[in-house]
């Protein structure tokens, strides 16, 4: 990356790469339990009785095998990189500290309590009065959108930052919902970016009820508008760099 960029692209672009370096360090569970090698794993496919006979201690099936665990790992650390870069836009645009960009409380989730933060919170008396006003706004527009007869004074919004949203796991929409709810009685306006255009379209549905959702291109505008930052265009710059430490690993599961 060329020193000329501002210093924003910078931090942005050694948060991205600092969290794609720990991809080169994963190694799968099955390898793990194999004694730690994709030559073990393979010796002991083709020893097993049921392995050997139909094929699955081939190459193909190998790589099949590494997969599932890789790609969630994949998506664990585009996630963090999602988190981070998105905090840190907000916290450079409004000279907020990292204090300030947090909210944290604990919420009832059915039968438990639970700590949850949003990952990038704005309150809006800590912002310069021109984007207050015009994030106030935004978000009194949306408010409108998420339940008809509005009767919340809001003090700010909470994003739960996600750069794609695919479990349908049961638990943790309960939490999002609960977390959601907590927000808005408390005065801040529950928004959900999801960057990537994959999402699971039950959840998402189901979320837009107490969530202000945005998908894909939306949520890149949203931090555009919010911040005056234009996050899409400095990741299409840098996305040379960003695939390498990815396409690496995958090609490795086969090699």
């Amino acid at each position: 990356m060329p020193n000329s960029r501002s210093p924003l692209d910078r931090s942005l672009y050694d948060i991205t790469m600092e969290h794609l370096a720990k991809l080169g360090d994963y190694l799968p569970g099955p390898i793990r339990k194999a004694g730690g090698t994709r030559d073990h794993l393979l010796k002991r496919y083709r020893e097993d009785p049921v392995y050997s006979i139909f094929g699955l201690d081939s190459m193909e099936y190998l790589g099949a095998t590494l997969a599932g665990g890789t790609v969630t790992s994949m998506h664990r650390k585009i996630g963090d990189i999602y988190e981070g870069c998105v905090r840190t836009i907000f916290m450079h645009a409004f000279n907020l500290s990292a204090d300030e960009i947090v909210y944290s409380a604990t919420i009832r989730s059915g039968d438990n309590n639970e700590t949850r933060s949003a990952d990038t919170y704005l309150q809006f008396d800590r912002l310069p009065q021109k984007p207050r006003q015009r994030i106030n706004k935004y978000c009194q527009q949306e408010l409108r959108q998420l339940t008809t007869t509005p009767q919340v004074n809001l003090i700010g919004l909470g994003m739960e930052v996600r750069h794609c949203y695919q479990t349908g796991d049961s638990k943790r929409t309960q939490a999002d919902e609960a977390m959601a709810r907590h927000l808005l009685v408390s005065g801040i306006l529950p928004i959900m970016p999801l960057f990537c255009n994959q999402s699971n379209p039950g959840i998402i549905q189901r979320y837009r009820s107490v969530w202000v959702v945005k998908q894909g291109m939306e949520s890149y505008d949203l931090v555009r508008e919010m911040s005056g930052y234009d996050f899409y265009d400095f990741l299409r710059r840098n996305k040379e760099d960003f695939q390498k430490p990815v396409l690496k690993l995958l090609r490795s599961l086969t090699a």
